[in-house]
């Protein structure tokens, strides 16, 4: 089923060209009430089609004063996520100054569908035909006016996917490597809930070793191994959230080396700058000798 998908492009140029700096939040926050109207209306038809005679749940928005939640949700549970966001926000920014922003086209909007099929037939909007869409307990979707979709779900589990997809929503205004987006990701989700799920031990060290090679390296440094399944991906995060320990202890350092880094070397060149190593030096003592460098 297709949903409705506002055209993104020709409404930024209409509120370029309408509105005044000052004006343009008052404009997003009109266009985002129309969508997500228009929205709610179809998933609501949706739902009841599904569920009748039984009972027509209908979506509706709450909001506080940086977030809007569209959901059939009941008021608890929305309450205490747009509280759980605000402090989450709060946290990233804090925790993150001067590298994360959100600064953007109004509030951020989540839409939180009713079940997992609702759910992935949105996500198949925004990705090419027969591609395939990975099992994921929410997304930040970076297209148009950038947006969070979850599928209904534990308020726990949502809590650490959307502390994980907040901090990438906050460094979408940078190009930055996928390694080092989700090495702060995963890192942040650790702050916001108070825990430390980050592991380093013998076992753990021997399973890098024994996986990455000099060829299979490069995947990691361009991104795409964080999209593979098994082992690949996994230590791909913990290798991200690795580097991202590593050398942000001197974090004014740090923040000038990611407001630098650029996808299209992996990092290499702004790593060079600020730290006068290679990212393959890095690792080398981790993997042992070799040519770890992005290439």
């Amino acid at each position: 089923m297709k949903y409705y998908k506002p055209d993104w492009y020709s409404i930024g140029g209409n509120v370029d060209a309408n509105a005044s700096f000052k004006e343009q939040n008052t404009f997003w926050l009109n266009e985002c009430d129309k969508w997500l109207a228009q929205l709610a209306s179809e998933l609501t038809s949706k739902r009841a089609q599904e569920l009748a005679p039984r009972t027509s749940e209908s979506y509706s928005t709450v909001e506080s004063q940086n977030f809007i939640i569209l959901s059939a949700e009941d008021e608890k549970y929305t309450n205490h996520f747009l509280k759980f966001l605000e402090f989450s926000r709060t946290k990233i920014l804090d925790n993150l100054k001067d590298v994360a922003s959100d600064d953007g086209f109004a509030k951020h909007v989540l839409i939180i569908t009713a079940d997992q099929e609702t759910y992935y037939d949105y996500l198949f909007m925004f990705y090419p035909e027969d591609s395939k869409v990975g099992l994921s307990g929410g997304v930040y979707l970076n297209d148009g006016y950038g947006h969070f979709v979850f599928p209904s779900q534990e308020i726990s589990f949502t809590e650490s996917v959307a502390a994980h997809e907040l901090t990438h929503a906050c460094l979408a205004h940078l190009p930055i490597p996928l390694w080092l987006n989700e090495g702060l990701a995963v890192s942040m989700e650790d702050v916001v809930l108070n825990r430390n799920h980050f592991q380093m031990n013998t076992a753990i060290i021997f399973k890098h070793q024994k996986y990455w090679n000099e060829d299979n390296i490069q995947a990691f440094w361009d991104g795409s191994s964080f999209g593979s399944t098994g082992v690949g991906q996994e230590l791909s995060y913990h290798l991200g959230q690795l580097l991202v320990r590593n050398i942000s202890e001197d974090y004014e350092l740090f923040a000038r080396f990611c407001n630098d880094a650029h996808f299209s070397d992996g990092g290499e060149k702004a790593f060079l700058e600020y730290f006068n190593i290679s990212l393959g030096d890095l690792i080398e003592g981790l993997l042992g000798d070799g040519d770890w460098s992005p290439k």
